[in-house]
């Protein structure tokens, strides 16, 4: 195994996880978006504070780990649609997907949805 995929692996497993506790406990997406937030930004300062990983991408490495993080995340919220376990004033339709990637990006660029 390379390391790049040794430390994608790591942080694979990092996320999921959070994921975990965030399904069986928590369920509060700022929390979760934060954590991802927070996860990839400890993945880029571990990456330019060792000089001999400096050849990796850290944006490409960035992009596939948060790409995971949110995937996973909407895994969770087609299975709440299935369950029939959405809160009444949730969107549930087809391009309502396009609306939640919108509300997992805000909330990582902004930290907070508006409410």
């Amino acid at each position: 195994m390379n390391c790049i995929d040794a430390i994608e692996g790591v942080f694979k497993c990092a996320i999921n996880r959070f994921h975990r506790f965030y399904e069986d406990e928590n369920r509060d997406d700022s929390v979760y978006v934060r954590y991802v937030k927070s996860t990839l930004d400890g993945l880029e300062d571990f990456i330019q504070s060792n000089s001999e990983l400096q050849l990796i991408d850290v944006k490409t490495l960035r992009k596939v780990i948060y790409d995971y993080a949110i995937e996973k995340w909407l895994t969770s919220f087609h299975e709440d649609i299935q369950r029939d376990t959405l809160p009444e004033d949730a969107p549930a339709n087809k391009e309502s997907e396009a609306y939640y990637r919108y509300y997992f990006d805000y909330i990582y660029n902004k930290g907070m949805y508006p409410r």
